[in-house]
């Protein structure tokens, strides 16, 4: 018996799909002043996102240049 994944419509929603297609997760871990750590928390709170989302959209858009 052979093991087959299943289609992504039949996937039930509560399922982070879009998580498990970008690879295994790692921390990172960085010193920054603490008024740097509530500007980025508050810019995410902002922008209705998480710090790592927040980060991780910088970090990407920046090495994009």
């Amino acid at each position: 018996m052979a093991l087959t994944a299943k289609k992504l419509d039949q996937v039930r929603p509560t399922v982070p799909v879009q998580d498990a297609a970008k690879g295994a997760v790692v921390r990172i871990n960085i010193n920054v002043p603490e008024s740097t750590r509530k500007t980025w928390k508050k810019a995410a709170i902002e922008r209705d996102m998480t710090v790592t989302e927040l980060i991780e959209q910088a970090v990407s858009a920046y090495l994009s240049k």
